[in-house]
């Protein structure tokens, strides 16, 4: 699975490359110094964030979905071919236990959800092409993860609801896409990147256990995933 989603990460990548290829020329505008503010949707692809820590859950997985995502960036151009930007996603996945066969729970079976809030500070750089409508990148950021999980399950000895802890985690991006200019203010962003989270395995909340006596562990020191997105920014000051 994990192979599929970066062979698909991989084949995003080329398109957004294959878009700058053909794209008609245009005349120049100059970016220095200007300021947007866009909005985006896109689709989050993600992976697997605990495997089983006792024996009894037959090596079974917490998996979490894929699912939509959405957000906004403010961008600063501070030369030609360089800018920096903040940026805020959200996204949510369902956590469903994967691979469990031979016990108590049903394999595919819903244990809660986890949404995301994720704050990133991006640095973008860019380098002259034929096409000046043009601005494809690579982009590279840091940022933090604040996580709100919802875990459906009830404990036996009180009989309310399991409440988890949400965490905030250290992370990092890199991605490529392109910006496209369709008028002087107004304009369309592809963005492609790959996300990983730092999942703080060292504390107390590395290890989680479920209603039914089942814990489980990280499955990794760093949690990836990796996202697509499209959409519209509005230039400040561009006449």
């Amino acid at each position: 699975m994990q192979t599929v989603r970066r062979l698909t990460a991989s084949t995003a990548a080329i398109l957004v490359l294959m878009l700058i290829a053909v794209a008609p020329a245009a005349q120049a505008q100059s970016r220095a110094k200007t300021t947007t503010l866009g909005a985006f949707g896109g689709y989050n692809v993600a992976s697997d964030i605990y495997t089983s820590y006792t024996s009894g859950a037959n090596g079974a997985k917490l998996s979490l979905s894929d699912g939509f995502e959405w957000g906004g960036r403010l961008t600063h151009f501070t030369t030609e071919y360089s800018a920096v930007e903040f940026a805020y996603t959200r996204n949510g996945s369902d956590l469903k236990l994967q691979n469990y066969y031979g016990g108590v729970v049903p394999n595919n079976y819903s244990l809660g959800r986890l949404n995301l809030d994720q704050f990133d500070l991006n640095f973008l750089m860019s380098k002259p092409t034929s096409n000046a409508k043009m601005w494809p990148y690579f982009t590279l950021g840091i940022g933090l993860t604040s996580t709100h999980p919802d875990v459906s399950a009830v404990n036996p000895d009180t009989n309310q609801p399991i409440s988890v802890d949400g965490n905030s985690l250290f992370a990092w991006n890199i991605g490529i896409g392109t910006l496209i200019d369709m008028n002087p203010k107004l304009g369309m962003r592809l963005d492609a990147r790959w996300r990983i989270t730092n999942t703080n395995i060292t504390t107390s909340s590395g290890v989680y256990c479920d209603y039914y006596g089942y814990c489980w562990s990280y499955s990794s020191d760093w949690y990836d995933s990796g996202e697509f997105t499209a959409g519209l920014q509005y230039k400040f000051g561009a006449k």
